[in-house]
């Protein structure tokens, strides 16, 4: 599923876009051959499946399959994955026998070991019989009896504050969506994404023409566009939301990573919700993480499609039964993060509507973004938490009513949390900037540990609205600026207990005696105490009182003589 802008049907469509400007159909010739292969030919009667295998050939090499040295690198910084299987290919010949069997296969996963392929009922009956075959499920989607979708018309933008006398550029009707997070200072003191890789799964884009990415372009930052769906198609929701996170035009929108190289993935087909766009999904995710790719901003999410289409239910919310959830998972596992639409669902209870987050926002590793208002409430449209299995959902929040949009016809304002998640994935990008070694569950766990209600998170708005500032200042913070783990005077170990109500703990184990300084901060990044400990050689453990500190979340850190260990977050719990 995907939900665009007009939340007007049962269908799923792309999360975000309740759009307020139509969207002119533009020919799109010089692609069309670059898309024509993403559906094999398949009989009309025939359903998509996934086939998963149960095993790789010992022989396959998967070294020289990531094709740019930013994958290999990225991995080195951050990936904690460590089957090298991933990255073997799915084996041939199990392809080929499932195709000898009548199957039509559409697209490969080199990750979750499986190709999906349209077969009718008796080619199914015959390939789930094959012994390396270890299951068959359709390509699904989610649906929900008398699911409802707020149909919101058309709305002019709220009034806007004025920019600050001592702003460095001029906003327009950006400002507000940048303010109301806090991410005015960061961009202002240079912190827009610089030499991070942020990658859209989406509908078309027009490969960047618009004149929002202009300087984008000209600057060579444009790294890549692949076509995963068939086309071409007059859909351009992808060019909506990657201007809300990278464009830059003065006087009308600027977005927070402005600076960063992009790559582009045509994942999402319209007119049409079918599910192809599931393993669509999964191949363009795939094919993000080979570029090298530090963050993925997915405005998509599976819940109702056509009709005759496959679905799953919302018990199949738990973090592991979606396709495109375990796909996120696995890419945070190789180090990138993946941020992603709550879903525009959201009503006053969940007998009126499906209510809820779809996949992969149930992702344990995935930022789900919940959207607000410009005066910082839940938007009445975006879904509610939690999982399945009882996970907060969202975790955090940021504008997704009336947000400041470039379109085909110019620049719109257009609503929906397909808005909100670009600008989270941007804040993101600007938190890896600031830290380029945390990993996708570091800056996670940066970002919703800022955020406006960091220690009373709910259903509706997780963590609550994000704070750009803050995060970046606490990425600096823990940023280790030392030397490298097989040179280290010390190590340290988590705070405990934790979470904390008096006296903290943690251990020092050192080459050499040393005077050592622990710096505790807060989640804004402002340094609440530090003390200085003498700890020996070996083993120390090292306590510091926190009874008069306000409940919340902090980071600890220790630093001696120019050596900076790695901060230990925890919380303080009344």
């Amino acid at each position: 599923m995907s939900r665009p802008a007009t939340l007007s049907s049962p269908r799923a469509i792309l999360i975000g876009a309740l759009w307020l400007t139509g969207i002119a159909i533009v020919p799109l010739a010089q692609v069309a051959s670059a898309q024509s292969s993403a559906r094999p030919a398949a009989a009309s009667s025939d359903t998509k499946f996934w086939v998963f295998f149960a095993d790789k050939p010992d022989s396959a090499a998967a070294a020289g399959f990531l094709t740019t040295s930013r994958a290999s690198n990225r991995r080195l910084l951050r990936s904690r994955h460590t089957e090298a299987s991933v990255d073997l290919p799915v084996n041939p010949d199990y392809i080929a026998t499932i195709e000898k069997s009548g199957a039509s296969v559409a697209h490969t996963s080199r990750w979750l070991n499986a190709v999906s392929a349209y077969m009718s009922r008796e080619v199914v009956r015959d390939v789930v019989a094959l012994p390396f075959v270890t299951d068959v499920r359709p390509v699904a989607s989610l649906t929900s009896a008398g699911s409802r979708h707020v149909d919101l018309t058309d709305m002019e933008a709220l009034p806007l504050p004025a920019n600050t006398a001592t702003s460095a550029f001029d906003y327009g009707a950006s400002f507000t969506q940048l303010n109301i997070m806090n991410a005015i200072d960061p961009i202002e003191q240079g912190y827009i994404g610089t030499g991070i890789v942020l990658g859209f799964l989406d509908t078309e884009y027009d490969t960047l023409t618009h004149p929002v990415f202009a300087d984008l372009v000209a600057d060579n930052r444009l790294l890549g566009a692949e076509f995963f769906t068939p086309g071409p198609q007059s859909n351009r929701h992808g060019l909506s939301v990657a201007s809300v996170a990278v464009g830059f035009a003065e006087g009308q929108l600027i977005g927070p990573a402005y600076g960063a190289s992009v790559l582009l993935a045509t994942t999402e087909y319209q007119p049409t919700e079918t599910n192809q766009e599931e393993d669509a999904f999964v191949a363009g995710l795939e094919w993000l993480e080979s570029q090298g790719v530090d963050v993925v901003n997915t405005s998509l999410g599976y819940t109702t499609f056509d009709p005759g289409q496959n679905s799953y239910t919302t018990a199949d919310l738990d973090g592991d039964t979606g396709i495109t959830t375990r796909a996120v998972d696995i890419a945070a596992s190789l180090g990138v993060l993946v941020v992603t639409s709550a879903g525009n669902d959201g009503c006053s209870d969940p007998a009126s509507c499906w209510y809820y987050i779809g996949t992969p926002a149930d992702a344990d590793s995935v930022v789900s973004v919940g959207a607000v208002t410009s005066s910082g409430t839940h938007a009445s449209f975006s879904s509610y938490g939690p999982t399945a299995d009882g996970r907060t959902k969202p975790e955090v929040a940021a504008m997704g009513q009336s947000v400041r949009v470039a379109t085909q016809a110019g620049y719109a304002s257009s609503s929906g949390t397909s808005f909100a998640s670009p600008l989270a994935a941007a804040v993101a990008c600007q938190v890896l900037q600031a830290n380029p070694d945390l990993t996708p569950m570091q800056v996670r766990q940066v970002l919703m540990q800022t955020a406006s209600q960091a220690t009373s998170a709910d259903n509706s708005l997780g963590s609550g609205i994000l704070n750009a500032a803050a995060a970046v200042e606490l990425a600096l913070s823990l940023r280790d600026t030392s030397v490298a783990d097989d040179h280290r005077t010390f190590v340290i170990s988590g705070v405990f207990p934790n979470p904390v109500r008096d006296d903290a703990s943690l251990s020092v184990n050192s080459s050499r005696p040393l005077t050592v300084e622990v710096q505790v901060f807060d989640i804004t990044g402002r340094l609440a105490r530090s003390f200085r400990r003498n700890v020996d050689e070996g083993l120390s453990i090292v306590s510091f009182p926190v009874h008069d500190l306000s409940s919340g979340a902090y980071f600890a850190r220790v630093v001696s003589d120019g050596e900076l260990a790695a901060a230990s977050s925890f919380v303080v719990s009344r």
